[in-house]
């Protein structure tokens, strides 16, 4: 396995030191007032209103160990294609036992776009009804750069073919970087997707405008910092952050899923387990047991009607910390697991396992 750098998000930023190796609420619980007054009681929204929150993982369709090409630059081994069996194992598994009701599925032209057509219809085919699927595109390269992932007429093709075949209402775009200049691009994708704009990866200080109607939160940093989940609560960039990030965002119209945790950082360097200025894939540790309860619970608290859609996860960091042979290696990472339908039970199951958790018990309308 070659390796190289990988991006991790702090929720404020990007750190460049790691190896690489639902549908929107309206409940008049959700008001910061209501949602509060639940919290007081151990509940977290009405059983109904907390069904019909999004459950989401981002995860690269092509569930591949290398997705290099296309994301860091055009100079990298094309990735291979995954076969129907490994994409019905992932479904079963990321709708079943993770309890997702959403995907965002990513693609960077790490093989080619007829390549990615069909597995974009494997993926439907094997999906129940009740998982959304959700085409999430990479626009710009992590190059020196920011070489664009397609040309003009590719995306226009994409996007077309997406519209009739995986997804007519929604198309999401994915970045990690805060601010980038995407638009020549997003306005190509906004005359095909008008309405249905996504954007994942959003940073806390980004702004989610028009033309997209939804955003799925990056909180790394806030919900990572703290070694004990004591130390969180009373550090200004844990539990602080993560609730002034929620209030920011009631002010805005669209609604917005937050991210759940499955990386954190090294927290043996750091008395209090505080951002320890690297991201490395071979140092990198599970945030303490129970911190994403602790965040969920926090962020139904918190939020408002108009401003919230649930909550979503990003597997894609989980896969690149999980290669590392300081983690679990490529013969035992998560993608693995996935393709081969298997449980995962690697160095990061833990947290991966209390955010399915979290998931089942929204379901059910019991979580609290």
């Amino acid at each position: 396995m070659v390796l190289g750098k990988m991006k991790v998000r702090l929720g404020r930023g990007i750190v460049a030191y790691c190896m690489f190796a639902g549908v929107m609420l309206f409940s008049s619980c959700a008001s910061t007032v209501c949602a509060k007054k639940h919290a007081e009681k151990g509940e977290y929204f009405s059983p109904s209103a907390q069904r019909r929150l999004e459950r989401s993982y981002w995860v690269n369709a092509s569930l591949s160990d290398d997705a290099r090409k296309g994301y860091w630059g055009s100079d990298f081994p094309t990735a291979p294609v995954p076969s129907p069996s490994q994409i019905k194992n992932a479904v079963r598994l990321l709708a079943g036992a993770y309890g997702a009701n959403r995907l965002y599925l990513i693609y960077n032209h790490e093989y080619s776009i007829d390549q990615a057509e069909s597995v974009y219809r494997y993926w439907k085919k094997y999906s129940p009804p009740t998982l959304d699927l959700v085409p999430s595109l990479l626009l710009l390269m992590y190059d020196h750069n920011q070489t664009p992932v397609f040309t003009q007429s590719e995306l226009i093709w994409l996007s077309r073919f997406f519209l009739s075949n995986i997804n007519p209402r929604e198309l999401a775009i994915y970045d990690v970087y805060q601010n980038r200049d995407m638009k020549k691009w997003v306005d190509i994708l906004s005359r095909v997707y008008p309405h249905g704009l996504i954007r994942v990866g959003l940073q806390p200080d980004e702004t989610l405008s028009a033309p997209f109607v939804r955003g799925v939160q990056d909180t790394w940093s806030g919900i990572c910092t703290g070694k004990s989940n004591k130390d969180w609560g009373r550090l200004p960039g844990g539990e602080a952050t993560l609730r002034k990030w929620v209030i920011a965002r009631n002010s805005e119209n669209a609604p917005v899923s937050w991210d759940l945790i499955s990386v954190a950082w090294d927290y043996l360097t750091t008395k209090d387990g505080v951002y320890p200025g690297y991201d490395d894939a071979n140092r990198n540790m599970p945030p303490p047991q129970g911190r994403n309860k602790l965040a969920a619970r926090l962020i139904l608290s918190a939020t408002t009607e108009k401003s919230f859609a649930g909550f979503s996860s990003d597997l894609f960091i989980l896969e690149a910390n999980s290669l590392s042979p300081e983690r679990d290696g490529a013969s035992r990472s998560f993608y693995s697991s996935l393709r081969s339908g298997k449980w995962y039970e690697g160095y990061f199951h833990t947290p991966l396992n209390e955010i399915a958790e979290i998931y089942h018990a929204l379901a059910k309308g019991k979580f609290h």
